[in-house]
């Protein structure tokens, strides 16, 4: 459950708005619209730079050397909220309401700020894009099984198999710090949200499946490969 342990708290309450967590209140609408909107939360450039790695994944041997400079980015500010701007305005073509939330959620606290600074004690860095990627895939992997019981060595695996296929992308190691920066704040925002979803599905079993079905199409939608059908091992996904 490593990404409980990051987040040292309950995802609710980062992402639920107002005293919505405190009241054990979960917006289930909102979470499932947003998660199944995977692809929709990032620009065309970056939709089409996530697609490309699960094109890199098979192709990119373990023995692949790693780019560094391709997956690591400097962070801005101003970047930063573009991003979570862009990410609620792309969320309210679908969930007006939803959007509303997540829009007053990132005024008053800056949530890639709050993931990264636990993230970095055990060895993950929010602004590496492998490091990033493995955040929501992982938990993906695990929420389409309706499980939040993910172990340290699988952020480990997926990040690494995620830089190796980077690294053979065409585009990426001249991608600019803020398509990077979009692309991994988009993933640590949705791992935060997969998290969540299915925390509340586990008290409201009824849930369960749309929230599982909207994962999947999240996932989908941004990587092009069906998390459900994927195997999660000491290689990463496969």
């Amino acid at each position: 459950m490593l990404l409980r342990v990051l987040l040292c708290l309950p995802a609710a309450a980062m992402l639920a708005p107002g005293g919505a967590a405190a009241q054990g209140v979960f917006n289930m609408g909102m979470l499932t619209n947003t998660l199944s909107q995977g692809g929709s939360t990032q620009s065309e450039n970056a939709r089409a730079s996530t697609s490309s790695v699960f094109r890199s994944m098979a192709r990119a041997p373990r023995s692949a050397a790693v780019n560094h400079a391709a997956i690591t980015y400097r962070p801005s500010t101003a970047v930063r909220q573009r991003n979570m701007q862009g990410f609620v305005a792309r969320l309210s073509k679908v969930d007006p309401k939803g959007a509303a939330d997540l829009q007053r959620t990132f005024a008053r606290r800056d949530v890639v700020a709050e993931v990264g600074g636990v993230m970095r004690p055990v060895g993950l860095n929010p602004n590496n894009v492998a490091d990033a990627m493995a955040m929501y895939l992982v938990a993906a992997y695990y929420g389409v099984r309706g499980s939040v019981d993910s172990k340290p060595a699988d952020y480990k695996a997926v990040s690494a198999q995620m830089a190796r296929a980077i690294s053979t992308t065409p585009g990426f190691a001249n991608a600019s710090d803020a398509l990077k920066q979009e692309i991994a704040e988009s993933m640590l925002v949705q791992a935060v949200l997969v998290d969540q979803a299915v925390q509340a599905a586990q008290k409201q079993p009824s849930a369960m499946p749309s929230i599982k079905a909207a994962i999947a199409k999240g996932s989908r939608a941004a990587f092009g490969f069906d998390v459900t059908k994927m195997q999660l091992g000491p290689n990463g996904l496969s």
